[in-house]
């Protein structure tokens, strides 16, 4: 599965950037002062370099028209090209590995557990936007051997395989099993990961999610409605798993809620949530609260709170992480933490590419700070009563 960004995702229509940057006219000033508050908004967050999708959206632009004015294609205006030309500089983007449109330099391999986290689909594109600026493609692989509720191996033949057939280099999305025996298989092409735990931190390049900034978001905004009695869903699986939650443990510790804060194992499948949103709701003491560790696990427990007979929020506010397309759909409007998935890939597209360019050096790690989006699950405070509600029974 390939594609070029410019081909599928976006689409160019240069008559309508007739009255975009290009012009220098009073619109001018608002450019630059768009492009200065990027710049600004990247150092705060300790970015020493733009991506594709930075520059497009400090001008007003798509990634695609960006791309096509960096090029100097000719259906792009003169003017155009240039402000997009000063944006990328202004932004440390890295021009020096811009290729032509007609330069198809190679294949990068996308290596995921599985393809049924929509996640991955957002990391994808961003990947694909930026590496088609280098005249590169990607395809997605998955790499379990068995089916992907018992990930015991990695498919490191598959890996092998790419390999001899002269891929670029590697990009992980979220930790591999095994990962010694997937490293080996590489053949030492340039690996950089994504969304991975922090033990991996040194061993190559890698592009995370600052998950104390992310839980942290979380617990303060229901801490903010009133909820003391806050839970988790997550802690097994993979190590990221058991890195958000003790992010969570940290974030209920800060605001002096440690010896209320609990953690039920679950791991970033819906059935997993399902059965531990259960066990949260049994008992005498159960939560007003849930946190989860991605957006599928959350579904699950919003499938035990309607099991249950708690309604959402009133009777129990749940709350995912990935804001993927499960948490905006209509039906679950889910409040879910934005791990920034453009920057993550494109930064981690941006690491690779360097990698096979020939840079040398330690291996670099960015933790991109996420954001909050409040939807419908976590729109009220916690219920008078704390212990179980009667069960309602369905006739």
């Amino acid at each position: 599965m390939s594609s070029d960004a410019t081909s599928s995702d976006e689409t160019i229509d240069p008559a309508s950037d007739a009255g975009s940057p290009a012009t220098d006219d009073g619109s001018t000033g608002q450019v630059i002062e768009n492009v200065e508050r990027t710049a600004a908004e990247l150092e705060a967050d300790d970015q020493d370099r733009g991506t594709l999708h930075d520059v497009a959206n400090s001008l007003g632009i798509s990634s695609a028209v960006a791309l096509r004015a960096l090029r100097e294609s000719d259906e792009i205006k003169p003017q155009l090209i240039r402000r997009v030309r000063e944006a990328a500089e202004r932004l440390n983007f890295p021009l020096a590995e811009l290729s032509e449109e007609t330069e198809h330099r190679g294949v990068v391999a996308v290596l995921v557990n599985t393809m049924r986290n929509t996640w991955i689909s957002d990391l994808v594109r961003a990947i694909r936007i930026e590496l088609a600026a280098t005249g590169r493609t990607a395809v997605v692989v998955p790499t379990r051997r068995r089916m992907p509720e018992y990930p015991v191996a990695a498919d490191t033949d598959a890996i092998e395989n790419l390999v001899h057939l002269g891929v670029d280099g590697f990009l992980m999305i979220s930790d591999l099993a095994d990962m010694d025996s997937v490293l080996e298989a590489t053949g030492n092409r340039p690996f950089v990961g994504i969304g991975c735990s922090q033990e991996f931190v040194g061993r190559f390049d890698t592009v995370r999610i600052d998950d104390e900034v992310g839980q942290g978001l979380l617990v303060d905004h229901l801490v903010g409605l009133g909820h003391r009695e806050i839970a988790h869903v997550g802690g097994v699986g993979a190590a990221v798993a058991r890195e958000r939650a003790d992010a969570f443990r940290k974030a209920m510790d800060r605001h002096g809620l440690g010896d209320v804060a609990r953690v039920e194992p679950g791991d970033f499948t819906e059935q997993v949530g399902q059965t531990a949103g259960s066990m949260l709701l049994r008992g005498s003491s159960v939560p007003t609260a849930v946190t989860c560790a991605n957006d599928v696990t959350a579904v699950g427990v919003l499938s035990a709170a309607r099991d249950a007979g708690f309604a959402v929020p009133e009777g129990l506010a749940v709350a995912g992480y990935g804001n993927t397309s499960l948490a905006s759909s209509g039906v679950s409007q889910l409040t879910s933490v934005d791990p920034n998935s453009d920057r993550l890939g494109a930064l981690a597209a941006q690491f690779l590419v360097e990698r096979v360019s020939g840079h040398e050096g330690p291996a670099r790690d960015v933790a991109v700070a996420p954001s909050i989006v409040v939807r419908r699950t976590t729109s009220a405070g916690p219920r008078v009563e704390t212990t179980k509600r009667k069960r309602i029974s369905v006739d």
